[in-house]
């Protein structure tokens, strides 16, 4: 798993001599919590910089097999999930907030990954990056509500104090064991974006007009 701060300056482009032009050398999309998926394909590149932009809006997980790209998405406490398929020689960046944790986002990028690559889970390597805890993501009862009225068993998930607790990292993790992907071939950080000032935090620096840096997740295929 790649990790960069948004905050600073980033070689945005390189050169593709199969092309003859400058193609982008970070690629990651506008996210708006949803579970929508974009396949970086070789035809991403030909196509304008509006173009581009448009077909990023509103993507929050990316899968691809083109190299040299560092491609990923944002967070600041959501949960990122990398995925690796060593077979195929692909790979998807995923940022998995609650709302797209709760509509499977993980467990639909890997049926993408199947669909277009042919990817065996049980072959698959995956990181689960730096994220809100569960101890630190205080919600109200309406999140957990609706997380089983889509079918979650919530119960080894949430932990109650003044208010429930969820945990997101394993509720991820969770999706990808369901989809095949072996437990041991899974990494999980702990590391709380909330509690530790070396990562960006919007819940603990986003307030009203103020807003936080992001966290890029995310990978390069050689």
């Amino acid at each position: 798993m790649l990790t960069y701060n948004l905050g600073e300056r980033i070689d945005a482009f390189t050169t593709d001599r199969t092309i003859g032009r400058k193609i982008p050398g970070v690629v990651y999309p506008h996210q708006t919590h949803t579970d929508k998926i974009y396949t970086i394909s070789s035809d991403f590149f030909l196509l304008s910089l509006a173009e581009r932009k448009a077909a990023l809006e509103g993507v929050d997980a990316l899968i691809s097999n083109a190299r040299n790209i560092i491609m990923g998405i944002s967070t600041a406490d959501c949960i990122p999930v990398i995925v690796y398929d060593p077979v195929h020689y692909a790979a998807a960046a995923i940022h998995a907030g609650w709302k797209g944790t709760r509509l499977r986002i993980v467990s639909k990028t890997i049926r993408e990954m199947q669909k277009v690559y042919g990817t065996n889970p049980s072959d698959c390597t995956a990181a689960i990056g730096p994220g809100i805890s569960q101890d630190s993501f205080e919600v109200g009862q309406e999140v957990v509500d609706a997380f089983v009225e889509a079918g979650f068993e919530m119960s080894d998930y949430v932990i109650m104090k003044k208010k429930p607790h969820i945990d997101l990292k394993a509720l991820n993790k969770f999706q990808l064991t369901s989809m095949g992907v072996k437990s041991q071939n899974i990494t999980v950080s702990d590391v709380d974006t909330f509690t530790n000032p070396d990562y960006f935090s919007a819940r603990r620096e986003q307030h009203g007009d103020v807003k936080c840096g992001r966290i890029l997740s995310g990978f390069m295929l050689k």
